[in-house]
């Protein structure tokens, strides 16, 4: 999962005020203020008795109701006190900034989103795909995390929008896995870690959600926790039509190569938007597709890190 770093007063000062600014800028001076309050509680424990009082008000059934414009639209979402961390995360990549590059000229028909987490980076995508074009498009969403699948559900009922659910996650072949609980944006397949409990999830196929659909263009957002591989592998070799990928690779020192590979062999355009802590995030391109993505023009089919 990506990672934001809110730093508040007391931190970087040049980061203090990007962060706050952008913040501020997200649209409604009543969430910023809200949000201001929910990160400084995350970030600062000795204002947590304050912020916590200050943010008493806005409570309701657990949760904090947050709006922001997105692409010219006003958007709704809520933070759950009780994954605070994780949504603040998920709010401030996806509601306050833009943690993947849409690149509103590729005007995708179907959007799959494979980690969905709580729904945000759909419904940025149902804003910018609505800002460019009066043609619906079709959303796919794949979440294994119950807790998370009802938050997405509330959030696409909150926003008057509608995208097909899919309680499990992608891979390369159709199975069963244990899938290993913890926070909201930290559960995983790994079973290393300190975990809360333990679910058995199905896995789908990229071809499960594209269905018979006659999408001609299709945008697929990839953060599944160390699929990515297997899906890349099952599907790239056989896609002809136009696809755009971003996402995250996980181990990056041991799978960068194989998926250069996969992406070289097959004529994919690619790179990489940043390296950190054996992560990468990536985003990618059929052949197909690249005409319609001036952003990955200039780039070279096998680009480097």
């Amino acid at each position: 999962m990506l990672h934001a770093v809110i730093i508040l007063p007391g931190g970087s000062p040049s980061m203090a005020f990007e962060n706050v600014g952008s913040i501020l800028r997200m649209g409604s001076p009543l969430s910023s203020f809200k949000l201001l309050l929910i990160a400084a509680y995350s970030s600062r424990p000795k204002l947590r008795p304050l912020c916590l009082f200050l943010l008493k008000p806005f409570v309701r059934n657990g949760e904090v109701l947050l709006q922001y414009r997105c692409f010219g639209r006003e958007m709704k979402c809520f933070i759950r006190l009780s994954d605070l961390q994780s949504d603040l995360l998920s709010v401030f990549e996806l509601g306050v900034r833009n943690a993947y590059d849409l690149d509103l000229g590729f005007r995708p028909d179907l959007v799959i989103d494979a980690g969905g987490n709580i729904g945000l980076f759909t419904l940025r995508a149902i804003a910018a795909t609505a800002s460019v074009s009066n043609t619906p498009a079709e959303f796919v969403i794949f979440e294994p995390l119950p807790r998370n699948v009802a938050q997405i559900e509330k959030h696409l009922a909150l926003n008057h929008v509608t995208a097909r659910m899919m309680a499990g996650c992608l891979g390369g072949t159709h199975r069963t896995v244990p899938f290993y609980c913890r926070e909201a944006i930290d559960s995983s397949f790994d079973p290393e870690k300190p975990y809360l409990s333990v679910l058995d999830v199905p896995v789908y196929l990229l071809s499960d959600a594209i269905g018979s659909s006659a999408a001609g263009r299709i945008l697929i957002k990839l953060d599944i926790e160390g699929m990515e591989i297997e899906v890349l592998q099952q599907f790239v070799p056989n896609e002809r039509r136009a696809v755009y990928i971003v996402g995250e690779l996980h181990s990056f020192e041991v799978n960068s190569s194989i998926m250069e590979a996969i992406f070289r062999d097959h004529g994919w355009t690619f790179e990489y938007d940043f390296i950190a802590d054996d992560h990468a995030n990536f985003r990618a391109c059929s052949p197909a597709a690249l005409p319609m993505l001036k952003s990955m023009a200039s780039i070279p089919v096998t680009a480097q890190a």
